[in-house]
């Protein structure tokens, strides 16, 4: 795939999605490759491009993929911005080749080419021309990409330039076309093209001739070539690193493939890449695969945000005591949007990197990929953004979960405003089969709480206009409404209800990305309500206990933000599986799960108490926090205004001092009794 640069990209207009089949190379089939590597293409882009793969940047993306071990794929799209948008970003592939340098809204690797513009016209011309300085260009007929680099740098120097329309822009050979016609047929004397497109011509006519542009710069500081590189999604740093290492390691083949190619190109120094870490230590890597924002705005975005520094900062923090015993711990970041994703990066983690655990879970489908793939495998993974009850049920020896499950945060919320005198509930819940089991089991809890349903309405999980179900909460007359709608309709209802005259308390399911300060700060302007608006949650940013409030400290001033619950999951995960490491002295699942597994295995992950794994379901005892929204709170970006928008209000379960508190956190969740898992 070749970028063109700004100006000429955004002529490549004319959508040419030929689909997201996934074409592998003969490789896939011999079953030799442990991972796959997707790159998306344009299936019709020569010389650097095609559906038979016989381009150059083809060539190249199977040179790296046999370095990397991988098994080579691809998805075919346009050739502008939107395989950056709706290709890479949303998770459909993983790379894409010839991205020019410093191309906003992609993590670049090291340049693998850099091919200047070259002067392009007809052997038998009566005119050599050798530098845009030369005097016979004044006098000449000059053509190339409307409003590209060369176009601007020929304006610059006083020149006249013949424009010509394409018939069609699908790729870059279409732009370039009418112009290759204009030189057969002597319309036009000269045009500036790009490098790749000017060889492809010539040798179908080989009575042009082609002579590289000089000076590189034309001023003010216009480039005349381009630097190529492979562009990932942002945040995409280990896949990013791992395909930086291969360039330099195939750095000769891949010039050869230019030179057989016929494309004239500047030689680039050799780049000198090496692996992350420490030499003289043993490498300890954890891959964390997130959705981490990449410039198409997600639900996702600021809890995949906060995940991610969570985990980067336990490298820093926790890394001294690490090396102190011989090992360089190592955080590996991949960047996955979706489900499909999360699964490559997990496998391209697991085969390249050897990394003995992963750590993920955060959006729809995560934790239910990397679950069954850690299985297959036989590595440990940490769920930090699942709290599905169908995940844990599903027994998986090597998942552990940090993220609460959804009966632990229900429970925490009946407990505490059952605490609080209230007990006539009113549940709103999207009907769909996750809706329901909520509900289902939230009355459940209700009940055990000598509470009473009052009213319940089933809306299509589509549906956001809740007007009459407003009505319905007025006449029924409840002391709490609990929601079960999916984020994106939170604020919704609530915006809906701030018309009605009741006062009574809203409480949302804490999905993981509701739990965020970015979050609230969207209800906080939803609402004028905002006293009567909760939610439980997995961690609080304004805690100040057993080590908590030096924890916040340590990753606000970081990152600036108050630590969000999502950043406290993947930090504590990082921090029980160096301990468990540092104590079992292995890093081999077995061994760690056992450890995991022991009764007698406790953390101290700054919540006050001791926290362990239940062996049946693997699941992290834990006390919740229930966190109101702060109506005093000055809606601002400030950390000060940030850390204000919610305060807490309780913790469940309340743990006297010197108390046993397995009994009492194991009364959050399902129990041991009737639990499908038999470990």
């Amino acid at each position: 795939m070749t970028f063109k640069e700004c100006g000429h990209l955004h002529l490549i207009r004319t959508l040419m999605v030929i689909g997201t089949l996934i074409v592998p190379t003969a490789l896939q089939s011999q079953g030799a490759m442990a991972w796959e590597m997707r790159v998306c293409a344009n299936p019709d882009d020569p010389p650097a491009s095609n559906e038979k793969l016989e381009g150059f940047d083809n060539r190249i993306a199977q040179l790296i993929a046999d370095e990397l071990g991988a098994r080579l794929s691809y998805v075919w799209g346009p050739s502008d911005i939107r395989i950056v948008r709706d290709y890479l970003r949303t998770g459909a592939c993983d790379m894409v080749m010839g991205v020019p340098d410093g191309y906003l809204g992609v993590l670049s690797t090291v340049p693998y080419y850099q091919i200047p513009h070259v002067f392009i016209y007809r052997a038998d011309s009566p005119f050599e021309i050798q530098s845009l300085n030369d005097e016979i260009l004044k006098r000449l007929r000059v053509s190339t990409y409307p409003f590209s680099l060369p176009h601007q740098a020929l304006r610059n120097l006083g020149l006249e330039v013949t424009l010509l329309q394409p018939a069609r822009i699908f790729t870059q050979l279409d732009v370039a076309a009418p112009i290759i016609q204009a030189l057969l047929n002597k319309d036009i004397d000269v045009a500036i093209l790009d490098g790749p497109v000017a060889a492809y011509y010539a040798k179908q006519h080989p009575e042009l001739k082609i002579v590289l542009v000089s000076p590189e710069i034309v001023p003010p500081l216009l480039p005349m070539f381009q630097m190529g590189t492979i562009g990932v999604r942002q945040g995409d740093v280990a896949l990013r690193d791992r395909l930086n290492i291969a360039l330099a390691r195939r750095w000769n083949d891949i010039q050869a493939v230019f030179r057989e190619y016929g494309i004239q190109f500047s030689p680039l120094p050799r780049p000198e890449v090496v692996g992350p870490g420490q030499a003289d230590l043993e490498p300890l890597r954890i891959g964390v695969v997130l959705p981490t924002p990449t410039g198409n705005p997600a639900v996702t975005d600021a809890a995949g945000f906060a995940a991610r520094s969570g985990a980067v900062i336990a490298e820093d923090l926790l890394g001294g005591i690490a090396a102190n015993q011989g090992m360089d711990l190592q955080i590996l970041p991949a960047s996955a949007p979706s489900a499909e994703a999360a699964l490559r990066a997990a496998q391209g983690l697991v085969a390249t990197e050897k990394v003995f655990a992963l750590i993920g879970g955060l959006g729809e489908g995560q934790a239910q990929v990397l679950s069954k793939f850690a299985e297959e495998q036989g590595i440990l993974f940490f769920n930090v953004g699942e709290p599905s009850e169908t995940l844990r049920k599903s027994c998986y020896r090597y998942t552990f979960h940090i993220e609460a499950s959804a009966s632990m945060y229900l429970d925490t919320l009946t407990e505490w405003f059952t605490s609080q005198g209230y007990r006539r509930w009113f549940f709103l819940y999207p009907g769909s089969e996750e809706g329901r089991a909520l509900y289902q089991r939230a009355l459940g809890a209700v009940v055990n709480h000598q509470g009473q349903e009052v009213g319940r309405a089933e809306v299509p999980p589509e549906r956001r206009i809740y007007q009459d179900i407003v009505s319905q909460i007025q006449r029924t007359a409840p002391d709490v409404i609990l929601s079960f709608l999916a984020p994106e309709n939170q604020d919704f209802l609530l915006a809906q209800i701030d018309t009605a005259t009741f006062r009574t308390p809203i409480v949302s399911f804490p999905y993981p990305v509701t739990q965020a300060r970015n979050y609230w700060m969207r209800i906080r302007q939803s609402t004028s309500s905002a006293e009567r608006t909760y939610r439980a949650a997995l961690w609080e940013a304004t805690l100040a206990n057993g080590g908590a409030r030096d924890l916040n400290d340590q990753l606000s001033s970081r990152t600036g933000n108050p630590t969000d619950p999502s950043a406290w999951a993947t930090y504590a995960a990082v921090k029980l599986l160096l301990e468990s490491v540092l104590s079992t002295g292995s890093t081999e699942a077995s061994r760690l799960i056992a450890h995991l597994e022991d009764p007698k295995t406790s953390f101290d992950l700054y919540k006050g108490v001791p926290l362990s794994f239940r062996s049946w379901d693997h699941q992290l005892r834990q006390p919740l926090f229930v966190v109101q929204l702060n109506p005093k709170a000055e809606i601002g970006t400030r950390l000060s205004q940030q850390l204000a928008l919610a305060q807490l209000v309780g913790q469940v379960p309340e743990i006297p001092p010197g108390a046993d508190p397995v009994p009492l956190l194991d009364r959050l969740g399902d129990p041991a009794q009737g639990s499908s898992c038999r470990r």
